[in-house]
């Protein structure tokens, strides 16, 4: 069985870091393009492991990070949390530049290529999925959180960000009031609740009329449909990839 390596990243002065599985460099290739791919609310990285072996015969390196308060990476402290309660900038500026200290770091550290003139080949693509889209998109959100030299340092890597099916809290929109979230749910009385039954509405399948509109007129709207993929996993899975706890502490909250 194929194995990747995992390791830690810094993101600060202070001994903060990220906890990270990565596929490693493609071989023979100086051309390869390097991803980062920050998971959503409620599951790590792990949720990404199947992408790892699929990677090097598409010339792609894909790192996998696991975000703040999630297994293995540094969490949030108190003070932090309260910025975040508040609705204060400073929490979103932290996490720009935790994010950019990480993928520089990380850049640096393994020599991965930078890309191309021609904007073709190598470089690097940072990919948010879910909640996970705030990640990266608080880098250029809160420019004045990063150093000059910072930014420099990334320039010639920097290709491309993929931002993958955001909520629209991850642009301080509100969402669709007609629409069912658990979050807003009457009958759930606690965070455990919501979260419990975020995961079986979230990984739903729903039916949809016109799918190509891209319009959300017609959706079904319900509280979860009639399958969802955590009917896939296996406890072993689940055990190695869910994590109410940070979701409650450091993603509620927004």
């Amino acid at each position: 069985m194929t194995t990747f390596e995992t390791g830690y990243g810094p993101i600060d002065e202070d001994g903060g870091q990220l906890f990270y599985t990565d596929s490693g460099a493609v071989p023979n290739s100086t051309t390869y393009k390097t991803v980062f791919l920050f998971h959503g609310s409620v599951v790590n990285g792990n949720i990404f492991r199947r992408l790892l072996p699929l990677a090097a015969s598409n010339n792609l390196r894909v790192v996998i990070p696991n975000r703040r308060d999630y297994a293995g990476s540094t969490r949030y402290t108190n003070e932090e949390l309260l910025l975040l309660q508040q609705g204060k900038r400073e929490f979103f500026e932290t996490v720009a530049a935790n994010t950019i200290s990480f993928i520089s770091w990380f850049v640096k550290k393994h020599d991965v290529p930078t890309l191309s003139l021609d904007r073709t080949t190598g470089g690097i693509i940072t990919i948010g999925w879910s909640m996970g889209t705030c990640t990266p998109l608080s880098m250029l959100a809160y420019p004045d959180a990063i150093s000059s030299a910072m930014y420099a340092t990334i320039e010639p890597y920097f290709k491309q960000m993929v931002l993958f099916d955001p909520p629209a809290v991850a642009f301080g929109s509100d969402t669709m009031p007609e629409y069912y979230v658990p979050f807003t749910d009457p009958e759930l009385k606690s965070p455990e609740e919501m979260l419990s039954h975020f995961g079986v509405w979230v990984s739903s399948y729903y039916d949809h009329p016109d799918f190509a509109s891209h319009s959300a007129e017609g959706l079904e709207n319900r509280k979860h449909g009639d399958r969802n993929s955590l009917q896939n996993m296996t406890p072993e899975d689940m055990a190695a990839t869910l994590d109410q706890i940070a979701a409650v502490r450091s993603e509620l909250p927004m």
